[in-house]
């Protein structure tokens, strides 16, 4: 007689705060979105019968470097699907720990959950500028800064105590020390992980602080992240603000940016606009700003429509205008980004300059991805693409995990759709998440099943195994069924998505 079948446990809102996150992430996995999309019960349920809040332990993750402009590069981790939903289901089920000071002339913008929904960035990174303007309109002097390599240099005990003081039980304080210290292998440092709306969440509450201190005085203060302004008519209070905000960061390890921050007595705003720039590129850095807003995580669907028929198609000598700075021969990292966030929709050739956007920009690896989502012509996008990967020159992790996303999106009915992937995969720059991102693509052809075999029956438990399971997902059942019978022994993470892969997918 077969037995009942368990009755459903319902979906945690925290997994809609997940999935709508998804694309804005730096590393965005198939295999966590779709885990977390047909899976989030169980693997609350895993965390639970893990006891991962006891004896159990979370993960030691992946280190990933994303792209930044130039050749540098940003160090964060690769969260598996366990501890990335469990980041944003604990901040999710504590979303009423981040809250705005009370305290008028103090404000903080951006990375809150109301009334279900995370606050969109953009929106708030737009209310925060004009903000600043006005202010800055109001007041003849002010000081803006930000912090150097913040994320990097938060202290994982002082994010406890951030916790407890904001109003978290000792339970969750507690577990939230041990995600941090577990996910960084005993690390008290680095261990807020970059590009997840729920780090952001808890790195902004941080430095709250900033605004709670008595012992500033400014008639206004703004903050959006670690961007701060400070404003006020009297420089020497002013000041005197900056030295006790040094010392008041300084006391958790933090110090100021010297290139990014500025002290301004006295400040004539005209000086604000470089002298030399064109007003062409004045009005097209406008439309990018509206652009940024309307591509945004957690974006308002009604806004959209409001300011897409504000901002309207490009012009014709709008057109040219990009394109001429495409064809300048030495194209700075600001204009490339200008081009590819604004002609995204634009039904220009630019094939003589697609190999330019994918060699010279690393940084912009990912804004590349959305550029050729509506690209026409997808055979030039896939040429320069495999040139570049077969040149011989250095990449970086994000260019191959972005090339490899653009070639799975689009790509995959092209000619060269194999050599691509293979040549991604065997890359000398190649790192288990750039091919975890690989196997993950259930696709039969290629020798892609003996890729995944090759690492479902090696007997490990990582990245490219779990990444090989989920890509079986278009093997024939009793193949797969076969695979991950061996697969699902070595280790309590394979066993969950084992069971995912057969139950769900």
């Amino acid at each position: 007689m077969a037995s009942p079948a368990r009755p459903a446990i319902p979906k945690p809102s925290s997994a809609q705060f997940f999935l709508k996150d998804y694309d804005s992430t730096l590393f965005p996995l198939t295999t966590n979105r779709l885990m977390v999309e047909k899976f989030a019960p169980q693997i609350r349920e895993f965390i639970q019968n893990e006891d991962l809040s006891g004896n159990g332990s979370f993960l030691l993750q992946q280190r990933v470097f994303a792209s930044k402009r130039g050749w540098f590069l940003r160090p964060t981790v690769k969260l598996d699907p366990v501890a990335e939903f469990f980041l944003y289901d604990f901040v999710y089920r504590n979303r009423a720990l981040f809250r705005k000071t009370p305290i008028p002339n103090r404000q903080s913008f951006g990375f809150y959950i109301v009334n279900g929904e995370a606050v969109p960035i953009l929106k708030s990174y737009s209310t925060f500028k004009k903000a600043v303007a006005s202010e800055r309109a109001s007041h003849k002097s002010y000081i803006y800064f930000d912090i150097a390599s913040y994320f990097n240099h938060i202290y994982q005990h002082h994010l406890v105590e951030w916790a407890e003081k904001a109003g978290a039980t000792q339970e969750d304080a507690s577990l939230l020390g041990k995600f941090l210290r577990e996910i960084r292998g005993g690390e008290s440092f680095d261990c807020l992980p970059q590009g997840l709306y729920p780090a952001k969440m808890i790195g902004a509450s941080f430095l709250s602080f900033l605004e709670e201190s008595s012992r500033i005085h400014a008639a206004k203060t703004l903050r959006l992240m670690d961007d701060v302004w400070l404003f006020d008519n009297n420089s020497d209070l002013l000041v005197a603000d900056f030295l006790n905000v040094q010392s008041l960061l300084n006391k958790r390890g933090l110090n100021i940016n010297e290139e990014k921050s500025k002290v301004l007595i006295e400040h004539d705003p005209s000086k604000d606009v470089p002298a030399d720039m064109d007003e062409m590129k004045v009005k097209l850095l406008q439309r990018r700003r509206a652009e940024f807003e309307m591509g945004a995580a957690y974006y308002d669907e009604g806004d959209q429509e409001s300011d897409a028929e504000e901002i309207g198609k490009l012009t014709e000598k709008e057109i040219e205008y990009l394109i001429g700075l495409l064809s300048s021969g030495d194209i700075q990292e600001e204009d490339a980004e200008l081009v590819l966030a604004l002609m995204r929709d634009a039904e220009a050739d630019i094939n003589d300059h697609l190999p330019t956007l994918v060699e010279s920009f690393p940084g912009l690896a990912k804004r590349l991805y959305y550029f050729c989502l509506n690209y026409q012509d997808k055979s030039a996008v896939a040429e320069a693409i495999y040139d570049h990967v077969k040149s011989g020159l250095k990449l970086t992790e994000f260019q191959l995990f972005w090339f490899t996303k653009i070639t799975e999106d689009l790509l995959l009915t092209h000619k060269k759709a194999g050599d691509l992937l293979m040549s991604l995969y065997d890359h000398e720059s190649a790192t288990p998440i750039t091919k975890a991102k690989i196997l993950e693509i259930p696709e039969m052809r290629f020798g892609m099943p003996d890729l995944r075999e090759e690492q479902l029956r090696s007997g490990q438990s990582g990245w490219l195994a779990w990444s090989s399971a989920v890509g079986t997902r278009k093997h024939p059942k009793g193949k797969r069924n076969h695979l991950l019978k061996y697969f699902r022994k070595a280790s309590p993470m394979n066993r969950l998505i084992g069971e995912f892969v057969e139950q769900a997918l």
